[in-house]
């Protein structure tokens, strides 16, 4: 059963000013791990861009919106051996979503992007 779907578009120009600005916005927003496989591309805005665009449409499909209760460096996006990005989730995630949706759902993530936008999006089933 869907329990929300989540769709986001952000521009990559954007998130390279944020992420380079040195503001504390990178190391909010992703976590160590997720930095660290961003910076290896050859463009990692493009990579910072959908990820940031993923966590934005998990928060759509959860119907929350940006939800301060946690950091979205919490909400971690990994990619399994052929490329498939996944999401991961802190006991403090889990936590939250079983007190939002009941349960903690299966999640289906695609990314994408073009040289200026990067999008997202999320589908939230019941196990």
């Amino acid at each position: 059963m869907i329990l929300g779907i989540g769709v986001d578009i952000v521009d990559i120009e954007r998130i390279k000013q944020k992420v380079s600005s040195g503001s504390g916005f990178k190391e909010y927003v992703f976590s160590t791990v997720e930095i660290q496989s961003c910076e290896k591309k050859s463009n990692p805005y493009e990579s910072f861009a959908a990820r940031f665009a993923a966590k934005e449409a998990f928060l759509k499909a959860l119907g929350t919106g940006i939800d301060l209760s946690f950091e979205l460096h919490h909400l971690e996006i990994y990619n399994d051996e052929v490329g498939k990005p996944y999401f991961t989730f802190s006991k403090h995630i889990k936590e939250h979503l079983l007190a939002v949706l009941g349960c903690i759902p299966e999640v289906h993530l695609s990314l994408s992007h073009s040289n200026q936008q990067a999008i997202a999006f999320v589908v939230l089933n019941k196990n």
